[in-house]
């Protein structure tokens, strides 16, 4: 059975009723992995290990959830997960083995299997520009940029001092480390129907997002 002792999966949750459902799978599927949950909210979920760690969020916003959770990272190799179940935990496998193998991050394309009951398609016009923007500015050349399910090494995440306290965490994830001149590999993977209120974001979020893009230009 693979071992993954050096890894430690971020599970950011607010509100989210297949949180539980989630955990679990993480927990099942990636033997020896330690798991910490940031909730803002409620959390409804009652489960408990030595692997794994509930975090009352002290601010708002994803990209806040996501680096307070992070300082207590002690693995050579961090992940993220939405809680909502629109991911595939196995997928988790596949970001993980790319980071082994030597890439200093690894993302999940979304849009190699999606259809449009999981993402509207207003909402992946939004995402395809978002990613072509970023793929000009820097050089990405990836297929999806805002994806939620990466692994990054924990060294070089230390190293990108994350700002972003919201949904643009990911591209300020993508931007600081192509800068950083280190590789960004990318897997495909699946996208299902989220579990509870639809988080997706509406055309400021998008605004928000491009702007973004440029903001990290001179960084």
């Amino acid at each position: 059975m693979e071992d993954y002792r050096d890894t430690t999966v971020l599970i950011p949750v607010k509100d989210e009723p297949a949180v539980e459902k989630v955990t679990k799978g993480v927990l099942s599927k990636l033997p020896a992995c330690k798991v910490i949950v940031v909730y803002k909210g409620r959390l409804g979920m009652k489960l408990n290990g030595k692997n794994l760690r509930i975090l009352k969020q002290s601010g708002s916003g994803k990209g806040a959830a996501c680096v307070q959770a992070a300082k207590l990272v002690d693995t050579d190799i961090m992940c993220f997960i939405d809680g909502d179940n629109t991911y595939d935990v196995n997928d988790l496998k596949k970001v993980i083995a790319l980071v082994r193998e030597g890439a200093a991050m690894a993302i999940g394309n979304r849009f190699s299997n999606i259809s449009s009951e999981a993402m509207p398609p207003y909402i992946q016009f939004g995402n395809n520009m978002l990613t072509l923007t970023a793929n000009v500015l820097y050089g990405l050349r990836i297929k999806d940029s805002q994806t939620g399910l990466r692994a990054i090494r924990k060294d070089i995440f230390d190293r990108l001092g994350v700002t972003e306290t919201h949904f643009g965490i990911e591209e300020e994830m993508n931007i600081k480390t192509k800068k950083l001149g280190l590789k960004i590999a990318e897997t495909p993977i699946n996208y299902y129907v989220r579990v509870g209120e639809s988080k997706q974001f509406k055309l400021v979020d998008g605004l928000r997002l491009l702007f973004i893009n440029f903001k990290f230009i001179f960084w």
